[in-house]
């Protein structure tokens, strides 16, 4: 896809695919997750783009990336002067995803797949760069630990005892440690993860309203509808209408 470099910011979701050749570009770009892990080496450095973290791609580093499975990416090239008073994301080739960053990330999952609109993007991107400059450079990894398990059991009925023994934490600091790193509570993290599972399979899925509830989480349809009503402003079967 070639970049406008008269606009600010260009806005995409993506999907990948395996072993793509190293390359560079002349923009910014940030990498963030929707679905599925993106494996990435950034001017040598490996890492990845996943539920928790996102890859800050500065002009000139070279760059090569694989995924395998179903995936979805939101991207950003950032052209101009956009980029200038957050230069310091530069420094670290792969940010914190913290709430604020989700909550940018779900706000684009009514858009269409492909490009976004440009007026979406000039407003959004700077919005995203504040968010990611504003986390912390470096996450916990016991802290790490436990998102991940929210990550790969929220249809559980987790707790913070749940997520604090996988840190190795009591209640209370693993509570004020998780707040200050991700810019939410644990139960905000968990509450969040279900939703966007829940947006996924009525998009992507034929299954009931009521199955999918039960799926993410939520207990039941009516706890399912509460949440959504609460979060985005719709029922379960007007998001699946309109998407």
């Amino acid at each position: 896809m070639g970049h406008d470099l008269t606009a600010p910011a260009e806005l995409s979701f993506r999907r990948y695919g395996e072993d793509a050749p190293p390359h560079v570009h002349a923009f910014d770009q940030i990498v963030l997750p929707r679905r599925g892990v993106l494996e990435m080496e950034i001017d040598g450095r490996g890492g990845r783009v996943d539920p928790g973290r996102a890859a800050v791609v500065p002009p000139g580093a070279r760059h090569a990336f694989a995924a395998s499975g179903e995936n979805l990416f939101v991207v950003a090239d950032i052209g101009g002067a956009l980029m200038r008073p957050f230069e310091r994301l530069r420094e670290r080739p792969f940010a914190p995803v913290t709430g604020a960053v989700r909550g940018l990330l779900d706000y684009l999952a009514g858009e269409a797949p492909g490009v976004i609109e440009v007026g979406v993007a000039s407003l959004w991107t700077p919005l995203l760069l504040r968010g990611l400059s504003a986390a912390p450079v470096n996450i916990d990894p016991r802290l790490a630990r436990a998102a991940a398990l929210i990550e790969a059991r929220y249809d559980q009925p987790l707790t913070v005892r749940d997520l604090a023994a996988e840190a190795g934490m009591s209640q209370s600091r693993f509570f004020a440690r998780f707040a200050d790193a991700y810019g939410t509570t644990p139960h905000g993290a968990l509450s969040d993860t279900r939703l966007r599972a829940a947006q996924r399979l009525l998009s992507d899925t034929r299954l009931s309203i009521a199955e999918i509830a039960v799926r993410t989480g939520h207990g039941d349809q009516s706890g399912l509808t509460r949440r959504m009503k609460a979060a985005l402003g719709v029922t379960p079967g007007a998001w699946r209408k309109r998407r």
